[in-house]
């Protein structure tokens, strides 16, 4: 895409594909519950008041994370010698091991307020929703979406583009066969798309059109 242009329908639509398909390989993934995980900030406000009482200029640091659910289990300050925050660290990998989805990080800093940019992997990871709400305004959010999947989008921009709406009608078969050929969930995709009012259709195997009076919740759609 041009930069200061907004994505095209089929853009759109592609990139809700791929996003499906992301979703569905990070969930499967052995640290796809990551991602349902959120790190606040009150964490990195717990790390500077136990630094607060050690104003020993360097402190080393045992955290613990857990990447099963995204979340810190423990974190500790271990003073500035090198060979006791050694010791301490190997402890708590004994204790809290990888094969458990377990991580223990051993880090030094003057100043653990910065940690949340050198580490910042650990830290601020949003909902699946919120980082979806953070990508391109153009493409309407998840909570708006009003749970429509892909096929029943590529729907509504078939019929949109063929101006199927109101009086102009069209047979669900000829809008499978003809229009909709690589849309592998019409069936379930136009009956959730009648189902929500989206369409007109008197009756189950009937003549579909667009609904006039969800205009503006179709172009939101697309």
């Amino acid at each position: 895409m041009e930069a200061g242009r907004l994505p095209s329908v089929r853009q759109k639509l592609s990139l809700n594909s791929l996003q499906e398909v992301a979703e569905k390989i990070i969930k499967n993934s052995d640290r796809g519950n990551v991602s349902a995980g959120y790190v606040n900030d009150d964490i990195v406000k717990t790390l500077i008041e136990i630094e607060s009482k050690n104003p020993n200029g360097l402190n080393n640091w045992v955290l613990v994370f857990d990447w099963s659910t995204g979340n810190f289990v423990t974190w500790d300050v271990v003073g500035r010698d090198p060979a006791t925050a050694v010791e301490i660290y190997i402890k708590y990998e004994k204790q809290y091991t990888e094969d458990r989805k377990f991580e223990v990080v051993l880090i030094g800093s003057s100043d653990i307020a910065t940690v949340k940019q050198t580490h910042s992997h650990y830290f601020g990871i949003d909902s699946i929703e919120d980082t979806l709400e953070s990508l391109d305004q153009s493409i309407i959010g998840f909570s708006q979406r009003m749970d429509l999947d892909v096929g029943a989008r590529q729907i509504l921009a078939v019929m949109t583009r063929k101006k199927y709406w109101g009086k102009k009608e069209i047979s669900p078969s000829t809008l499978k066969n003809h229009y909709c050929k690589t849309v592998i969930t019409f069936d379930v995709s136009l009956k959730a798309l009648a189902d929500k009012g989206f369409l007109n259709q008197s009756s189950v195997n009937g003549p579909v059109s667009l609904n006039v009076k969800k205009r503006s919740l179709v172009e939101q759609q697309l």
